[in-house]
């Protein structure tokens, strides 16, 4: 899984974020999101299931995992919420997930 993290911020544009996903959902078969601060979090959480309905008509779902990652804030430790979106499990083209 070498996929670049997408960094959401409360300025991003939702739907510009769920093209970006869906695209790396396309290429990779996952995408890893990452957003710090509650604003952040809800427009990466609109933008997964914005995603979603650009793939509903290709036949795919989605599956999320999601957690705490340490991060950096101007010059702060804090804590981030990352998802890791993917292909939801028994369709065809679901890649198998290994926990690191």
């Amino acid at each position: 899984m070498n996929t670049n993290v997408l960094r959401v911020a409360a300025d991003s544009r939702p739907y510009l974020v769920a093209g970006a996903i869906a695209g790396q959902i396309r290429e990779d078969g996952h995408s890893v999101i990452q957003a710090i601060g509650m604003v952040a979090v809800y427009l990466m959480l609109k933008a997964v299931i914005t995603a979603q309905s650009y793939l509903e008509d290709e036949g795919l779902h989605l599956a999320c995992s999601i957690g705490y990652v340490n991060g950096d804030l101007v010059d702060q430790e804090c804590k981030a919420v990352r998802m890791t979106v993917c292909i939801a499990p028994g369709q065809a083209d679901s890649p198998t997930l290994v926990a690191a």
